[in-house]
C-alpha cells in the first residue's frame, strides 16, 4: 500500500513539474533567433575557402541534400573565407567568374533560408567592401571565428 502511494505522489510531482515546464515556455516563447516554431534541431555550417567551381558545387549540392532530407528543417551557414570568398562578390569585382548555374543555386539555397557567410578579414585582405558583395552574403568578423561560435551553437561542422 505505502509503495503505491509513492508512486502516485511520485507521478503527481512529475506531471505537476512537467505543466510548470510547459508554462514556463509559452511564457518565454521563442527567442528571434528560434523562429515562429522554435529552434531547428538540425544545424550544420559548411566551410568554404577554396575558389574551385567543382569544390563550391559540391558544398551547395550537399546543402540542398540536407534540405531536402530534414524537410527543410535545417539552419545551414556556408562559411566563406580565403579563397572561398570570391563566390560572394559581385561579378565586376571578381577576380573568379562563376556558372551561371553555381550562382543560382546561391539564390535558390538562400531563398530556402541558408546563410552565407562573408570574412571581413578575407574581405580587407582582398581590397573588397561590403558594397561588392553579392546580396546573399552576410559580412561576419572572422571566418574562423564564425565556425568556432557555431559550432557552440551547436552546429555540426563539415569542412572539406
Amino acid at each position: 500500500m505505502a509503495q503505491a502511494k509513492n508512486h502516485s505522489r511520485r507521478r503527481f510531482m512529475g506531471g505537476l513539474a512537467t505543466v510548470a515546464g510547459i508554462g514556463a515556455l509559452a511564457i518565454a516563447g521563442p527567442s528571434p533567433a528560434e523562429g515562429m516554431m522554435g529552434p531547428t534541431k538540425n544545424k550544420v555550417v559548411f566551410q568554404l575557402n577554396k575558389s574551385d567551381p567543382a569544390y563550391i558545387r559540391d558544398i551547395l549540392h550537399s546543402a540542398a541534400v540536407i534540405l531536402q532530407h530534414f524537410n527543410n528543417d535545417a539552419d545551414i551557414v556556408i562559411a566563406c573565407f580565403g579563397p572561398g570568398i570570391w563566390l560572394l562578390v559581385k561579378p565586376e569585382k571578381n577576380r573568379k567568374h562563376y556558372g551561371k548555374f553555381i550562382m543560382e543555386q546561391v539564390q535558390s539555397l538562400s531563398m530556402y533560408g541558408v546563410v552565407f557567410n562573408a570574412c571581413e578579414q578575407t574581405m580587407k585582405t582582398v581590397h573588397i567592401d561590403e558594397t561588392h558583395l553579392i546580396s546573399e552574403a552576410k559580412p561576419v568578423f572572422s571566418g574562423a571565428v564564425d565556425l568556432i561560435v557555431l559550432q557552440q551553437k551547436g552546429y555540426a561542422y563539415i569542412a572539406w
